[in-house]
């Protein structure tokens, strides 16, 4: 069962230097309401990967651009009212309707 982001962990996204690239994918994957263990699904990455980008750990070059990909495609749905997700089942469903697009 997915677990949700620590309150110490939000409090290192609302600091003012959380703009790297992973710390963003971070703030608006705690926006939209998905679990780290949804996401790193997508990017066929381990939970601890992706932590370590949330926390500002380098991605790999050949990962960026899936990753800007993902961002925008979130940020369009949070526009559109898809996201954030109400639940744990909406938001598993997002990501593998996500993963059955490409």
């Amino acid at each position: 069962m997915p677990r949700s982001y620590s309150s110490k962990f939000l409090l290192t996204l609302s600091k003012p230097d959380a703009i790297m690239t992973g710390q963003a994918l971070a703030k608006l994957c705690v926006e939209a309401n998905l679990p780290a263990s949804y996401v790193c699904k997508v990017f066929g990455i381990s939970r601890m990967a992706l932590h370590t980008w949330f926390r500002g750990g380098p991605i790999r070059p050949k990962r960026i651009q899936l990753v800007d990909a993902f961002m925008s495609l979130v940020e369009k749905d949070m526009k559109a009212g898809l996201l954030p997700a109400r639940n744990l089942v909406e938001a598993k469903n997002y990501i593998e309707d996500m993963l059955k697009e490409d």
